[in-house]
């Protein structure tokens, strides 16, 4: 199936090719009407000096009418077949450069793909033996140090995938319930809720239902709460998580207890890979909040940091109600 950015640039490719086609049939007709004009005006201006008679006069006119436009469709074809050739290397050289964009895509998302399934096992493995083993204080210490390092390389790969997927205008629709989808995010990530000594609190409605890309929402969802619980300093973390309808529109709230964002980065927390002061201690990629506010972008909503403070932050994601967004 097509992408829409093949559509675009087939779309832009055939409008340059009507529009040059157009300019050499409307200089065409424009010159053998010009050459006709001229041939015209001069057999009126011999009737008018009386030479008209001689044949000769004639002849000449329609030597000289002939020759002009014998001359401009030679050139005319010689200028379409120019043309032709432009439009046939620029349309080779759009179709190579989708197909290298596709082998870009491809290499990218089977790289991100099998990277991260032993990534995610490995991750699992480490969880269970770190129950089995917080007796242990220094065992504790180095499987949560390792499960740390094995998270952040799977949440970098999440992140490559969205980026790619995001660049290439690769997002399916469907109806998706998002207050089910929210509750599999915090049962995913659990195991760090409980590392982190996170205090959970939600009020998630049922039957929220929205329209659109599945993955492209589930890490969302994610990328909201690894930056309440990852870049929140206090011992014990707090995270409130509510989803609900309000007047039309499905609202998701994440708020946290954290040290919140300063006035003088609010501007620039959605910038591709910005990272605050408070954030550059810690490692991460800065493309968390820049490939939400995009995935928000693109289900037609809306995101914004409703309230920040020395006490935490709090985002709010506003969509339309599933059956508002059309299919892209």
């Amino acid at each position: 199936m097509s992408t829409i950015v093949q559509k675009r640039w087939a779309k832009l490719f055939l409008a340059v090719a009507i529009l040059m086609l157009t300019q050499v049939v409307w200089w065409l007709d424009v010159f053998s009407r010009h050459v006709n004009t001229i041939a015209e005006l001069r057999k009126e201006n011999s009737v008018l000096q009386g030479t008209i008679r001689d044949p000769g006069v004639i002849e000449a006119i329609e030597t000289f009418t002939a020759r002009k436009k014998m001359m401009f469709y030679s050139e005319t074809f010689v200028f379409g077949v120019l043309t032709a050739l432009g439009l046939y290397l620029l349309f080779r050289a759009l179709k190579n450069q989708e197909k290298a964009r596709d082998l870009q895509k491809q290499f990218i998302e089977t790289v991100s793909h099998e990277s991260k399934t032993p990534l995610t096992a490995l991750k699992l493995r480490l969880e269970s033996i770190l129950e089995k083993s917080e007796s242990d204080a220094q065992l504790s210490k180095e499987l949560n140090q390792s499960l740390e390092e094995v998270r952040r390389l799977v949440s970098v790969f999440d992140k490559t995938l969205s980026l790619n997927r995001m660049e290439s205008l690769s997002f399916r629709f469907e109806e998706v319930s998002f207050s089910e989808l929210t509750q599999q995010v915090m049962r995913r990530m659990d195991p760090l809720f409980k590392q982190k000594n996170v205090k959970l609190s939600s009020s998630i409605s049922n039957d929220v239902w929205v329209r659109g890309d599945l993955f492209a929402l589930q890490n969302l969802v994610q990328s909201l709460l690894e930056n309440a619980v990852i870049y929140n300093d206090k011992e014990t973390r707090e995270v409130a998580v509510e989803l609900r309808e309000v007047a039309g529109a499905v609202k998701l709230k994440i708020t946290d207890n954290g040290p919140g964002i300063s006035q003088e980065e609010r501007n620039k927390i959605f910038e591709k890979f910005f990272r605050g002061k408070s954030s550059r201690r810690i490692p991460g990629t800065g493309l968390g909040l820049y490939l939400v506010k995009h995935t928000v972008e693109m289900h037609s909503g809306k995101i914004e940091l409703s309230s920040s403070s020395s006490n935490g932050a709090q985002f709010e994601v506003t969509f339309p109600r599933k059956g508002d967004k059309s299919d892209s």
